[in-house]
């Protein structure tokens, strides 16, 4: 194909935004737009490929396979065999082992699967994944398996030779009409698997078959179009908007027509400094990611210009060195031996075994834990605490139909407790399904939505976790179910603070999202005044209530902290303990309308604070060292079951056969 230098611009842009996205460069809000710029490109330069080798009658998938191999597989290779041996000096085994089976995943093609399985992307613990960039890679590996296939087949015969675009097209839509049905219903499956996101790919495929615009009509209008498409996206599109659903349709179609515009002869594409931006965008993708999450490992978990420069100039060094080593790899190698697949293959799959081999090993072995004495006890201890958590997630949030999907213990045949809430309220399910145990005849009903907010009278402006109208139908339950008690229990005011714009107060049929500070707090009372209301009826109709304030946490994913720390041999003294006055800081402006709303309603506020913490700290391991918190703001299902938790007991007013009087918090050295 002939070199299009706007192509490569479109590279550069792509990954420019992609980094300065990661990089947490605040006017780059959407540059996680940059992937599907890359999508797009892919499928239309993939396209042109094929069906121009088909046209010839010189295509062959082996080739073809081939071909992108030599493209992915080496840089891909050579990153992770670096992770990995650095890793064996500065990670701690659990981190380890975790890049040990990732590399694994990432290496196969499948590790779009393996984070799918585990999380959103745009979560916090996303951050300390080395390879969570290497999805997108897996996406278009799988895409390359099938989509020359597919071609290749439709090409072979003359009846549906004629019928492969309007083949593509129904391919293109019914992707597309998954991705937004599944981007409501099943977020990570939408941003994660192919089906999903293979119309990107696909658009860029048509576009290389229907548009070709060698004429070059309107192309600057549709460059202009294009390029304020991709712009907008970038700018405007942040992280806690559903995706990718039907927002990710602008910056593909404006790829498409930057791509259609046809103006590789424009002068802007030409400059040298963007032209090598995108000859590297690979490389710079590769190496950009494990650069930041190397920042935040090595603890520089603040992100200030200085630090985004020195990481920009490492991940610079890291891809110049690359560079630099492989061109004297090509000047070393003779032309004979490049153009021989065999001797490439062999040396290629030596590697990649290599690579893999080691990967295993670490995997197999809990990430070497027997570095340092007592690693293996050490490891155990923190992955137990990592995994501690018993809420069943066949409870979590509606069904696809939006109904509620409660949890039962106890006797159902009387008037119980009907607790409401959070992720902070899934933390204690353990305690009161010990608790029914030995008491069943209590009855207790769980009624939850991680991420969700317990408050009436706001929604989530990018409602990624189908929040809005939980509390709604959850207060309908609770009044239809006549429940002796109601207690509420959630995070509460990271919701609201700091004004991150994740939340607005609904207005008739309208929702503000107005972000000044005394107005943001009006909206808030009025949020918490319906709230109130709702509680009222409650009330009236006989049902206790009771506002639980959120645990203390602080800004460590504890086990994972303690962990590292102790590995490299690091004070851990400011993990075991969270500062609870700057805790209360915070919380405060949200902890006194808690305060003031249980009152009104003749209800009752419990401080989890006080009951967990000292004077001035809450601890975070137990007399052992053993982590309480399963992450970082979440205690561990069987930490919840001890003395100091029995406030629970009494919020719920239940007897307590779990354990005998609470013990008074020992006080830490």
């Amino acid at each position: 194909m002939k070199f299009r230098y706007d192509i490569n611009a479109l590279r550069a842009l792509a990954v420019t935004a992609v980094v300065l996205f990661h990089y947490k460069v605040d006017f780059i809000p959407g540059g996680f737009v940059g992937v599907d710029v890359f999508f797009v490109i892919s499928g239309y330069l993939m396209t042109s490929i094929i069906m121009g080798r088909l046209a010839k009658d010189k295509f062959s998938v082996w080739d073809f396979y081939d071909d992108r191999a030599k493209r992915i597989v080496p840089g891909l290779l050579g990153m992770c065999f670096v992770l990995l041996v650095a890793g064996y000096v500065v990670l701690e085994p659990t981190t380890y082992h975790y890049l040990g089976s990732t590399s694994i995943s990432a290496l196969l093609f499948f590790s779009n699967f393996r984070f799918w399985e585990a999380t959103s992307y745009f979560d916090q613990d996303s951050n300390t994944k080395w390879l969570l960039h290497t999805w997108s890679l897996s996406v278009e590996w799988q895409f390359y398996l099938i989509y020359p296939i597919i071609l290749m087949v439709l090409h072979k015969f003359d009846r549906t030779r004629r019928f492969i675009i309007p083949i593509l097209w129904a391919m293109a839509v019914l992707s597309v009409l998954l991705c937004i049905w599944s981007t409501k219903l099943y977020p990570a499956s939408a941003f994660y698997l192919l089906p999903q996101r293979a119309w990107e790919m696909l658009a860029g495929g048509l576009v290389a078959l229907q548009f070709k615009n060698g004429e070059r009509r309107y192309s600057w209008a549709l460059l202009a179009s294009g390029l304020v498409f991709i712009g907008l996206s970038v700018a405007f599109y942040d992280k806690n908007m559903p995706w990718p659903s039907y927002s990710a349709l602008l910056p593909v179609i404006g790829t498409c027509l930057v791509i259609a515009a046809n103006r590789a002869d424009a002068y802007v594409f030409r400059n040298p400094v963007i032209q090598t931006i995108g000859k590297w965008s690979y490389s710079i993708y590769l190496w950009h990611w494990p650069v930041a999450v190397a920042a935040l490992y090595l603890d520089f978990t603040t992100t200030t210009p200085q630090k985004i420069i020195c990481e920009i100039l490492i991940l610079a060094a890291i891809i110049t060195s690359g560079g630099l080593l492989l061109a004297l790899l090509k000047r070393l190698s003779s032309e004979t031996f490049v153009a021989a697949r065999r001797p490439r293959l062999v040396w290629g799959g030596s590697a990649l075994a290599l690579t893999l081999g080691l990967a295993m090993v670490i995997t197999v072995n809990d990430g070497f834990a027997n570095r340092l004495p007592g690693g293996q006890r050490q490891f155990a201890l923190y992955t137990t605490a990592a995994n501690d958590w018993h809420y069943p997630g066949s409870c979590d949030g509606r069904d696809a139909l939006g109904n509620l999907r409660p949890c039962q213990l106890g006797s159902p045949d009387n008037r119980g407790v009907l607790i409401i809430g959070d992720s902070f309220a899934m933390q204690i399910f353990h305690r009161f399904a010990e608790n029914a145990k030995l008491n069943p005849e209590n009855s207790i009903t769980f009624l939850t939505s991680s991420g969700c907010p317990p408050l009436t009278g706001i929604r989530m402006v990018h409602d990624r976790l189908n929040c809005n109208g939980f509390i709604d139908k959850a207060l309908q339950f609770a009044e239809a179910g006549q429940f002796r008690r109601v207690v509420l229990v959630s995070l509460w005011y990271d919701y609201f603070i700091p004004f991150n714009g994740e939340v607005c107060f609904v207005e008739g049929d309208a929702c503000t999202g107005d972000q000044d500070r005394s107005n943001y707090y009006k909206n808030i009372d009025k949020a918490f005044s319906k709230l109130g209301s709702r509680l009222m009826e409650l009330r009236k109709r006989g049902s206790e209530v009771v506002i639980i304030s959120p645990t203390p946490f602080g800004n460590w994913n504890v086990p994972v902290e303690l962990a590292k720390r102790k590995f490299l041999g690091l004070d851990t003294a400011d993990v075991e303990f969270f500062d609870r006055d700057y805790f209360e800081k915070f919380f405060f402006p949200i902890k006194s309308r808690l305060i003031s709303l249980a009152a009104s309603v003749g209800g009752s506020f419990i401080d989890p604070a006080d009951y967990l913490c000292e004077a001035h700290r809450c601890p975070t391991t137990d007399e052992d060292g053993a982590p309480l918190y399963r992450d970082r703001n979440h205690f561990r299902a069987t930490a919840v079951l001890a003395p100091r938790f029995r406030y629970l007991d009494d919020a719920a007013s239940v007897p307590t056969r779990l354990s005998a009087v609470p013990a008074p918090l020992q006080n830490h050295p």
